[in-house]
């Protein structure tokens, strides 16, 4: 098999190379457009709380987050094949002013269902965006520069992650909460109007086949199985609710594998995500998401509830994790070009078991804070140059009319991990703690398992009963921190998948032949 492409393919004419001036230009406007896409995720969780006060829709408060996530996960395999069939800047200025209409309209919602909304429109557009600005990186960059690249990217996601929380609080202080969404307008008009100036991609006649079929099984089956691991444990879904959810998602699935089987266009080639340069890539992507969210979500709550520590405690515990990950992104860059694939993607899952295997020992020793942080941090460090690898790997296995469905694939992969991964460690989580909690507060009428992590009505409960609630919150989270080392071993394990070889490092989908 010849580097960054597939053996046994005739190939086609040469595809000119963008412009050095152009390149910097639209570097630039994809960093833009990524900063838009990372800084939605953190800038509005600061301002949700006034958000439902103004509003007054707490019943619908889990859907605003709900609905953005799954309508960007759904979304990401259709884009991906879009971009690969009528050119990549028609998706990305498509997706990217879906996103900043649907930004606007936010800010001017009157109710809860009508933030719900725009937050759907706003999903849509965000699963576009991420996928199709690391296609065009892959288009642009030879392997050596995309890595060095790619690294710059990691650093400015994780600043812009780490900027968006400080970002909507002070917005919220002083503009009210619907300037949080405006935050968007200025990055993202920037990016369109540089892209649509100085951004021109190759589009070869295709006939577009969309094949929206299994698109549909896709999202059918997606959302089946998020809402029933969203609700699964003690207080979620009667059994019968979880298990049709179940069944609908696996015949939806069994029928999407169909389709793509026999579909002319599939947005996923059952095929070709089994190429050994692809498969192990999506199913590592899928543990780093898992790992990644469920250590965001989990992490804090054991600082919080279990060590007893407060909102301030649980944001210097995670904050250096994402640091970690910027900063391990860049320093990995030239690794992947000098060690190749899979010596990067097990150096860095390595360190990920190292340190989940250290908080398995803060968890169950109780070991300080600061401890903890410097066990996490290895996480992030493992992070980076796992989730790169991954990334350029995959992008590297294929030619240009495939790269942007395999992004997105990646990305789909890391996103449905994350999501699938804490509503089982949650539901794993209640089990085992919920039943504890409530029969610590069944004599007292005035307290509930949820006020235990409350801040303000922690302060007005005995010590002795807060004590004893720390001790079954860590007892139920060390067995999620049991199931997060399983999955960083068998993340381990994925690593070593990954092909052996170096690829050619000067190939690049706009500067070698393209293969029909």
């Amino acid at each position: 098999m010849t580097s960054g492409h597939f053996a046994g393919q005739p190939a086609g004419h040469l595809l000119p190379a963008a412009r050095p001036l152009d390149r910097r230009w639209v570097t630039a406007a994809l960093m833009l457009a990524m900063v838009l896409a990372s800084m939605e995720q953190t800038v509005t969780s600061t301002a949700m709380p006034t958000i439902i006060g103004s509003l007054h829709g707490l019943e619908h408060y889990a859907w605003v987050a709900s609905i953005y996530l799954l309508a960007c996960t759904v979304s990401m395999p259709l884009y991906g094949r879009l971009a690969d069939t009528i050119g990549r800047k028609r998706v990305i200025l498509f997706a990217m002013g879906l996103f900043v209409v649907s930004s606007v309209a936010c800010s001017f919602a009157h109710s809860m269902i009508q933030l719900i909304i725009f937050r759907g429109l706003q999903g849509l557009g965000a699963g576009g965006t991420m996928p199709v600005v690391l296609t065009i990186i892959g288009d642009l960059f030879t392997l050596e520069q995309r890595a060095k690249v790619q690294g710059l990217f990691s650093a400015v996601w994780g600043t812009a992650s780490l900027a968006g929380p400080a970002l909507g609080y002070l917005l919220l202080k002083m503009f009210g909460w619907p300037s949080i969404f405006y935050v968007n307008l200025p990055f993202g008009l920037i990016a369109f109007s540089v892209l649509a100036w100085k951004y021109h991609d190759v589009e070869k006649p295709h006939k577009v086949d969309l094949d929206l079929p299994g698109a549909a099984m896709l999202a059918i089956g997606c959302m089946a199985l998020l809402a029933m691991v969203s609700r699964l444990g003690p207080g979620g879904w009667p059994a019968s609710v979880s298990v049709s959810l179940g069944l609908i998602a696996l015949l939806a699935l069994a029928i999407f594998v169909w389709v793509e089987h026999h579909a002319s266009n599939p947005i996923m080639p059952i095929d070709l995500l089994m190429h050994r340069a692809i498969g192990p890539s999506l199913l590592g992507s899928l543990l780093v998401g898992l790992g990644a969210l469920s250590l965001d979500i989990f992490v804090p709550l054991y600082v919080q509830g279990g060590q007893g520590g407060g909102a301030g405690a649980a944001a210097s515990v995670v904050t250096p994790v994402m640091m970690a990950w910027a900063v391990s992104g860049v320093i990995a860059a030239p690794l992947v070009v000098r060690w190749g694939f899979r010596r990067v993607a097990m150096l860095g899952t390595s360190l990920g078991v190292f340190s989940y295997a250290g908080l398995l020992a803060c968890c169950y020793f109780s070991l300080p804070r600061p401890i903890l942080i410097a066990v996490l941090v290895f996480t992030g460090l493992g992070f980076g140059p796992a989730s790169m690898t991954y990334l350029l790997s995959a992008q590297n296995a294929v030619a240009w009319r495939q790269r942007g469905m395999v992004t997105s694939s990646l990305q789909f992969f890391r996103t449905m991990g994350g999501a699938v991964g804490i509503g089982l460690l949650g539901a794993l989580f209640n089990i085992i703690a919920q039943p504890q909690l409530k029969t610590l507060v069944s004599h007292s009428k005035h307290i509930s398992a949820a006020s235990l992590l409350d801040p303000h009505t922690r302060e007005t409960l005995p010590p002795e009963l807060l004590a004893q609630a720390g001790k079954m919150i860590s007892g139920g989270l060390w067995w999620v921190f049991v199931a997060m080392f399983i999955s960083a071993v068998a993340g381990a394990v994925v690593a070593t998948l990954l092909p052996k070889q170096k690829a050619d490092h000067k190939v690049s989908a706009m500067e070698a032949a393209e293969y029909i």
